[in-house]
Parts: C-alpha cells; sequence; structure tokens
C-alpha cells in the first residue's frame, strides 16, 4: 500500500477550483435573491405608507417573498446557471474520486481483500439470478465479454 499519491494536474486543480467558485457563486446567488427579497419589501412598504395603509413588515417581507421567488428565476438566471455548472464538475470530481477509491480498495486483480469470500451485491437477494455469481465474481445477467468467446457455455 506504498502508492505514490497522485500527481495534481490541471485538472485536479481545476475541480479543486470549482469547489471553491461553486461556494463563492452560490454564496453571490444566495445575496442576490436576499437582496431582492429586501428591495420589494422595502417598495411595499414604501407603497403602502404613500397611500397611508399600515402593512406589517412580516406580511410585506411574506408578499416580497412570493414576488421574488420566480422573478429571482428570471433576473438571475446567469448566476443560476453558473451555480448549475459548478454542481456539475463538483459532483463528477466526487464521483471520479469515489470510483478511484473503490479500485483502489478492490487493489491491482479487482478483487477485494478477501477474494475467497466475495461480498454479495447490496442489493440483490439471495437466489436472485441478478446476483453476483461467486466464483467469478460477474453478474450472472451480463453478457459474456468477447475475451470468454461467444459459443462456450458460462
Amino acid at each position: 500500500m506504498s502508492d505514490a499519491p497522485a500527481p495534481e494536474g490541471a485538472t485536479g486543480q481545476r475541480t479543486q477550483g470549482a469547489g471553491r467558485r461553486l461556494a463563492r457563486d452560490l454564496g453571490i446567488y444566495t445575496l442576490a435573491r436576499i437582496g431582492l427579497v429586501i428591495v420589494i419589501a422595502a417598495v411595499i412598504m414604501l407603497l403602502a405608507h404613500l397611500v397611508s395603509v399600515r402593512i406589517p413588515l412580516v406580511v410585506a417581507a411574506l408578499f416580497a417573498l412570493l414576488i421574488a421567488m420566480p422573478l429571482s428565476m428570471t433576473l438571475f438566471k446567469r448566476m443560476r446557471t453558473r451555480v448549475n455548472e459548478d454542481i456539475a464538475v463538483v459532483d463528477e470530481r466526487r464521483r471520479r474520486d469515489k470510483a478511484q477509491l473503490r479500485a483502489r480498495l478492490r487493489g491491482a486483480d479487482g478483487r477485494g481483500a478477501d477474494s475467497a469470500h466475495p461480498a454479495p451485491a447490496a442489493d440483490a437477494a439471495p437466489g436472485d439470478p441478478a446476483a453476483e455469481d461467486a466464483a467469478t465474481g460477474e453478474r450472472k445477467s451480463d453478457p459474456p465479454s468477447p475475451e470468454e468467446g461467444r459459443g462456450e457455455a458460462r
């Protein structure tokens, strides 16, 4: 287990920056939406004051929230798209890291440390034809690979 750590290449740095960029963009987007609610609530309070009607601040804030929700979807579309793209990059990095970790845990030959007793599939019931074959570690429902040949019996 003395594997050398993988060098931090351009992709690792790009996805590392995506996490920071996601936090920054999400913070800006959230502050913009909160600011929009505050501005709309202030406008409601100002209009109520101009027509000499008393509206409680909580009521104005609730109306502002209801108005700001759909309005922010159109006003801040570019920011929302940028946040979604950053989430996709960070999620892809997380999936890739998870797959690399699983591959390292399986070892070099693709089997786990206890290859004599492979673990059953987590979602398969005993006797399930889609469960892993104990001898080969393959799923019984998988078609044979080209190396196994097409005419041979399993």
